[in-house]
């Protein structure tokens, strides 16, 4: 919750270089008094964003920002990380100083690091890392730095006022860039409460201050971070562009922009024809037209894969920009976007109906058309019908079999493209049946109630894709060691497990296939004549995920998904099964769990299968999905009696 400063003290004004005074107050804090139990909070923070000579000497912000550590946990504030983006910003004069509980100080003067935090549609992310000297808990912290832009861009800007800390005041600024003739300066807000809105200044610029800003809690599956934001979002528009227009009627002039756009890049009918004839066959069925058309587009090299790189770097690799199809085919090299122009192009070429469908990733945010920002439409797919059926596919999604989607791109809202502009379409959720796992597992218990077997797993769909995905670049020793993490996550902690085998790796329409060898030391316990084994070797999890005693945000699991385990457990030389366990069923709603046993001889077979059908439940479902998990933890923790066979005869 947001309160705007009605009776807030004047706005302190620091020279450059200097820092604000330190309230005597502040250092003998012990807690937060809004909310009790924090390790942390921000006392205060500033930021001014200056674009107006963004065209000779770039825009810039410089950011203030103080912290009041309150316990040993806490004190990892001290370590920094201030993320940008290199192509275009760069990080400058940082400067950080500890201020102890009796008021001397300790300056930072180390060194700023430089790393990697992610990549993402091929463009790198880096942050400036540094750790501020001597913190402990009643310190105070605080930094400042600058995010200087390049000259001659005139970026979109934004004030973010929601983060991993509650804030007790924020002050903002932006001196936006002023042109003759045009690029005046807009707004959207997101998440504000009635009365927290920027205020332009006689002199152009915006101002806003707010204060007791709630903190965004980490949880997991919980909504992007953008759509928890409280925020708003700066951005220029062309003197020509309508202002008081209506969002209906700016998402039919923004749409038919992109339309236009995708019409006149596919719009090379000889080629599209030619290359259509060389990859197919005269009455091929019309789906598997669709999956050659898509087989070829997936041979062009697409470079949201990888790195961004710089203009020097792509003449460098002789990479050139393409105009349409033909310049694409000719370089085989472009974007996703391009490859997914491609195969609409091919698609009406084969007699298909085709388009583009422009839809708003919802890794990222949530999507909302009234706030008229075409940068959240930052995916695309392609629609096809073809006698009454609907495809929605990513032909550039080539780690995806044919017909799934990415989890990020399904279930959420797109524009899709007609030569009036386009309309609003819901993609399609996925099923469960597009996401499953499936394992079988051999295991054999020794006399002193250890472990060893083998195991195969298949990963259908997003599960595989997933993987091949995250794991592209790396070899057959780095693959092996991906999957050997990810399959010990379901294991007991001192589980030993080695991959032996791994196929269909580069055909994403079959399962990812694993085998491997486990084993674990002490799996059974011993009570008197009996042994005491668990009825199954796996836990989700998701099950982990589930054990806290609240819960702030909404549930958001990123897709729907099935696991289902047979697993055979042999009995070891001179024990007997004593009996079976009864079966368990939980099914209260989009959510179910199956668990039974059978025995044959001195095998003891058990069949699980757990599927989570939905994706997004409120924060009062919480509750109930917290006790549906527990259960499957108890189910999965149940055990079974071995009996040795001398004392079964007695």
């Amino acid at each position: 919750m947001l309160a705007l400063l009605l009776c807030a003290p004047p706005v302190l004004r620091v020279a450059a270089g200097d820092w604000l005074p330190i309230n005597p107050e502040d250092l003998a804090l012990k807690d937060n008094p809004k909310h009790p139990g924090a390790h942390a909070m921000i006392l205060y923070r500033s930021s001014t964003i200056n674009a107006k000579r963004a065209d000779v000497d770039g825009d810039f912000t410089e950011e203030y920002i103080r912290i009041k550590i309150f316990t040993q946990e806490g004190t990892k504030e001290a370590d920094r990380e201030i993320e940008f983006q290199k192509d275009n910003t760069d990080v400058k004069d940082i400067r950080a100083r500890t201020i102890r509980p009796d008021g001397s100080t300790v300056n930072f003067d180390g060194k700023v690091f430089e790393r990697t935090v992610v990549k993402l549609s091929g463009f790198k992310f880096l942050a400036k890392t540094f750790t501020l000297p001597d913190v402990q808990p009643g310190c105070v912290i605080e930094y400042k730095y600058r995010r200087q832009g390049k000259p001659g861009y005139l970026r979109d800007q934004e004030w973010i006022l929601s983060n991993s800390l509650y804030t007790r005041e924020v002050h903002f600024t932006i001196i936006p860039y002023v042109r003759e003739g045009g690029l005046p300066l807009f707004y959207r807000q997101f998440g504000l409460p009635n009365g927290v809105v920027p205020e332009k200044q006689v002199d152009g610029r915006y101002t806003m201050a707010a204060a007791d800003i709630q903190a965004i809690e980490d949880e997991p599956f919980m909504p992007p971070e953008k759509a928890l934001q409280a925020r708003v979002e700066f951005y220029y528009r062309d003197m020509n562009e309508p202002t008081n227009e209506t969002p209906e009627h700016f998402w039919a002039r923004t749409g038919k922009r992109m339309n236009d756009r995708f019409e006149d890049y596919i719009n090379k009918k000889g080629t599209l024809q030619k290359e259509l004839a060389r990859i197919t066959s005269p009455g091929d069925p019309p789906e598997t037209v669709l999956r050659k058309i898509q087989a070829r587009v997936q041979q062009i090299r697409d470079l949201s894969f990888e790195e961004f790189k710089t203009e020097k770097e792509r003449k460098k690799e002789n990479l050139k920009d393409n105009s349409n199809v033909d310049d694409l085919l000719k370089h085989n090299a472009g974007d996703g976007r391009e490859v997914d122009f491609l195969f609409a192009g091919l698609a009406r070429a084969a007699g298909f109906e085709a388009t583009e469908i422009y839809i708003a990733n919802r890794d990222r945010s949530v999507f909302n058309p009234k706030l008229e920002d075409p940068s959240e439409l930052n995916g695309d797919i392609v629609w096809v019908k073809s006698a009454g059926k609907e495809y929605w596919l990513d032909p550039s999604a080539r780690f995806h079999p044919f017909g799934v989607l990415p989890w990020q791109e399904s279930d959420t809202q797109g524009l899709k493209l007609n030569k009036q502009g386009g309309e609003f379409v819901n993609v399609p959720p996925p099923a469960p049946s597009d996401a499953t796992i499936v394992r079988h597992a051999d295991l054999e218990i020794t006399p002193d109630g250890g472990v060893k077997g083998t195991l195969q797993v298949d990963f259908t769909g997003q599960q595989g894709a997933i993987l091949r995905q995250d794991n592209r670049g790396s070899d057959e020793t780095g693959r092996k060691k991906a999957l050997t993490d990810h399959i010990k996550e379901w294991m007991p902690t001192n589980a030993n497990f080695d991959v032996t085998a791994i196929t269909n790796w580069d055909k994403a329409d079959l399962p990812l296939h694993v085998e491997g060898t486990f084993s674990l030391e002490s799996f059974g316990s011993g009570v008197g004549r009996r042994m005491l084994i668990p009825m199954t070797f796996f836990q989700s999890p998701d099950v982990r995920s589930f054990q806290t005693a609240r819960r702030v945000n909404s549930i958001y699991f990123h897709f729907p998904y099935q696991e289902t385990d047979e697993i055979r457990i042999h009995a070891p030389a001179g024990y007997r099964i004593e009996s079976v366990p009864a079966a368990k069923q939980h099914k209260p709603g989009v959510v179910s769990y199956e668990l039974s046993a059978s025995q044959a001889g001195d095998v003891f077979v058990v069949k699980r299968r757990l599927e989570v059908g939905g994706l997004k439940f409120p924060q009062n479902m919480y509750r109930p999905l917290q006790a549906f998990f527990n259960s499957v933890k108890t189910d999965d923790e149940a055990q079974f009696f071995l009996q040795r066979t001398e004392s079964a005869k007695n």
